[in-house]
């Protein structure tokens, strides 16, 4: 473990405060009578940083420490009466503290916070009962003296209430809240904040959180049952009153009055505990209502605690006096943070062949994962070679992340049938834990980074022991990726692009021989994919084996060696990137086959019900939407089609009018200077599943105002759209409805509300062929019955065969826009599709 000078500075603070506090005891600075209150304080300071860093580092709030405070206690009475060597009660206290803490801790990993505080208040309550009924070793409720315990390591002999303990408890809590310093930049603070922050992320390198919030507790609980001995000789005499249930709510309040967290905050906490009782006396009320009116107060002007208030403006004008390089200045005015590695560097193609001739590195046959009667996968094979890219495609809900997550062990409650080996192992017998040192690196597609912890801090918990060869190496690879400038930055102070990169250093570190990468150029622009590109081309140049899949397909076949379609969780072709889209199942997953044509109305209005104008929109620095301009007109069935991830989603948010955007304008009419009602039907219907068929219509028409004889109205009108199953079982709860019914009962929601407009988004997603035809239908009719329809449609061929206009987005932009029925939009409709050739829609309409 190294830390720099800086570190150990503040970490002697501790020993040289405890050494002056000490002094002034010794020298009669201090009277005789607050000589005990100081040594409580301290003795509260260590308990308070237990629970406080408990909490801030493994988000695992305990009302059980006063239950270890108790053991503590106990262990010195007990042992003063039995002639026990001081340091053998400590090692007991700490070891008793220790062991049930872990059970704690292990346990309560499985549960949420909630569960978690239960768990630790049950625990004290038993705690307590105990206490009260083996009085033949606590005394019960008449408690026990601590006489004296002789110390075997030249402490001499302390007895219990003089002024020797007063001594140890100072020194001892100087010494425990100056190892706090150290760990609070060691391995093991990352490893647990990784833990807390992204379970999932975290088990894929290496980290197993069950395994950080036992030992997280059983530190914890170790250093209370350490205090709990310095409590019993200071007062001389243990009784059940001090380890009760209010106690352990104190704590929690000194806690979050210090700064949860916080060493500084944990010394603050054990003050306010040791002179709450004269605060209270002093204004003339009870303890608990003093206590709960800080806790408000705290609360609500000072949430981070005292000590983070304070130290925020200390901060700031320690900044401010500090000179800024200018070099650190020019390398934050660059939006991708540059560095040697940015530098525009000559890199071809890969060669198709890469890793022919090298042995299969990973083999899947035969495997399938199965969630309930749903089927992620089914019967997939594939091998990937060393050194070799394969890039994985297919429609959203292919089952292309759940083979990801096969790879990184993450499937869940998953069933998984089939053989996998890595390097001639076994991996579906391999916890997920421990693929990280076989050799397996993964990205997830939203850059699921650790945000509690620095840039640098992110890649560094990867390790177990952190060395100062580690910590230089993690510099060079932040410095090959554009991260050197950024590495003391937290994750959220950057931009989406810095994040994807830093969730691939992540995985880079330790360089695996396999790396995942799950939709690495999503929601990048075009500067920063081709850094990415180039980067995964490096990575091949050393032999690293790469899985990746994306829905950027350009960008992503410029790198692959081979690509693998798959489409409802099956294999359906593979090939090179120049070949694999001219196998037909591919094209087809991709663009769709049309069974039967619906018929449209002819006539439709030449009036705009809703006009966006060079709309945009972004989600923490992802462009989603870039100057959209879009009309849509009365009585048109208009389609917006594109891959997953070209912003349809947004677009249905911004029609609808429920999303604002960043940028640009939405104007509507229905004629007469009224406003267009608009209707959504979201992307996974969004049922409420407990409720009636009956009941989510109801729900709808409440949020929109209708009520009595005009709800009874409309329930009636939207009853008669629905078929004649669904009519029948008004009462039956909407979870108990198959794919298809959900999604008639989600657009019959969407229209009691008697919209101008109905948005529907993905209406086929999941469906069956006979189901997705009969959806349609229902839909064309509402067009034919005057209503205007925007259909939200994956499938570039379905959207041609139903709607009267269909547009096209690519990447948030819009690509190609125009009329079925014109021969040339076709072809100008396919190429936007895949590639986002933006012919103007001027050419295609």
């Amino acid at each position: 473990m190294v830390f720099n000078r800086s570190v150990l500075a503040k970490a002697a603070l501790g020993p040289a405060a405890g050494a002056v506090l000490m002094a002034f005891m010794a020298s009669g600075a201090i009277p005789a009578y607050q000589m005990y209150s100081v040594a409580l304080a301290a003795v509260y300071s260590i308990v308070v940083l237990s629970v406080g860093l408990l909490a801030g580092w493994s988000g695992i709030w305990s009302v059980g420490h006063p239950a270890f405070f108790a053991i503590g206690a106990y262990f010195a009475a007990y042992g003063s009466g039995h002639d026990w060597p001081l340091e053998a009660v400590m090692l007991g206290a700490v070891a008793t503290g220790a062991v049930l803490g872990t059970f704690l801790g292990y346990a309560g990993a499985r549960f949420s916070t909630l569960y978690i505080a239960l768990l630790t208040l049950a625990f004290t309550m038993v705690s307590l009962e105990l206490i009260n009924r083996w009085s033949s070793v606590t005394g019960g409720d008449q408690g026990a003296p601590v006489l004296q315990l002789r110390s075997v390591l030249g402490l001499g002999t302390l007895a219990g209430g003089g002024t020797e303990p007063q001594y140890l408890a100072v020194g001892a809590a100087a010494v425990v809240l100056a190892l706090a310093v150290p760990a609070a930049a060691s391995g093991l603070r990352m490893r647990l904040v990784a833990a807390k922050s992204h379970p999932l992320a975290a088990r894929t390198i290496g980290i197993a959180p069950e395994a950080q919030s036992a030992l997280a507790f059983a530190a914890s609980a170790a250093c209370t049952s350490f205090a709990g001995v310095l409590l019993g000789l200071i007062t001389g005499f243990v009784s059940p009153d001090p380890f009760s249930l209010g106690f352990g709510i104190a704590l929690v309040a000194a806690c979050v009055l210090g700064g949860v967290g916080t060493v500084l905050g944990a010394v603050a906490g054990g003050a306010y505990l040791t002179w709450n009782p004269s605060l209270s006396s002093a204004v003339g009320l009870p303890q608990p209502v003093v206590q709960g009116l800080v806790l408000i107060g705290v609360l609500l002007f000072l949430p981070g605690g005292a000590v983070p208030f304070l130290a925020r403006p200390a901060r700031a004008l320690l900044r401010r006096a500090l000179p800024r390089r200018e070099e650190r200045r020019q390398a934050a005015a660059l939006p991708l943070g540059s560095s040697s590695a940015d530098l525009p560097v000559d890199i071809p193609p890969p060669v198709r062949t890469a890793g022919a001739e090298s042995p299969a590195l990973l083999r899947l046959e035969h495997l399938s994962v199965a969630y309930g009667g749903l089927k992620a996968l089914e019967d997939a094979s594939l091998s990937v070679r060393q050194g070799e890219i394969l890039a994985v495609i297919g429609p959203n809900g292919a089952g292309k992340t759940t083979l990801l997550n096969v790879l990184s062990g993450l499937t869940g409650n998953g069933r998984v049938h089939g053989s996998a080996d890595f390097a001639g192992r076994p991996l579906l017998r391999t916890r997920a834990t421990a693929r990280r040192r076989l050799g397996i690196g993964r990205t997830f597609q939203h850059a699921e980074v650790f945000s509690e912890l620095t840039v640098a801090e992110n890649v560094l918990c990867t390790r177990r022991r952190i060395t100062a060869g580690h910590r230089a190496s993690v510099a060079r690879l932040l410095d090959a990726v554009g991260l050197a400038d950024v590495a003391d930055r937290r994750p959220a102070e950057l931009p989406f692009g810095l994040q994807k990169r830093l969730d691939l250093a992540r995985a880079m570190a330790e360089e695996p021989r396999l790396l995942v990468l799950d939709e690495p150029f999503g929601g990048l622009d075009a500067g920063e994919r081709e850094l990415l590109a180039d980067h995964i081309r490096r990575l091949q140049a050393r032999g690293t084996a790469v899985v990746v899949i994306d829905h950027v397909l350009d960008d992503l076949f410029s790198v692959a060696h081979r690509v693998l379609a798959f489409d409802f969780g099956r294999t359906i072709g593979e090939g090179t990137p120049d070949t694999v889209l001219e196998v037909p199942e591919v094209r087809s997953s991709y663009l769709g086959t049309v069974g039967g044509k619906a018929e449209l109305p002819e006539r439709v209005g030449e009036r705009s019900v809703i006009r966006l104008r060079g709309v945009g929109h972004t989600y923490g620095g992802v462009v989603a939407l870039r100057d959209v301009d879009l009309d849509v007109r009365e009585g048109v069935v208009l389609g917006v089609t594109g891959a997953n991830g070209a912003g349809k989603s947004t677009l249905a948010g911004v029609l609808h009018g429920s999303l604002h955007p960043a940028r640009g304008s939405r104007v509507t009419d229905i004629g007469g200077g009224g406003t267009a009602r608009t209707s959504l039907a979201p992307e996974g219907r969004a049922l409420f599943k407990t409720l009636s068929l009956r009941e989510n219509l109801e729900v709808a028409a409440y949020a929109a105002g209708i009520t009595g004889a005009p709800l009874r109205e409309r329930l009636e009108e939207t009853t008669e759209w629905l078929p004649p199953r669904l009519r029948d079982r008004m009462s039956t709860s909407a979870a108990a409805l198959s794919g298809g019914e959900q999604q008639m009962l989600a657009i019959a929601r969407a229209l009691i509300v008697g919209p101008d407009v109905l948005i529907v988004d993905e209406p086929a997603l999941g469906l069956a062929p006979a189901l997705v035809d009969e959806v349609y239908d229902r839909l064309v009719r509402l067009a034919h019955d005057g209503l205007t329809v925007v259909l939200l449609e994956q499938l570039l061929s379905r959207a041609m065969s139903v709607c009267h206009e269909v547009v096209v987005l690519h990447e948030g932009v819009v690509a190609a826009q125009g009329r079925p029925g014109d021969p040339s939009f076709a072809v100008l409709a396919e190429a936007a599709y895949f590639s986002g050739d933006r012919e103007t829609a001027a050419t295609a309409t």
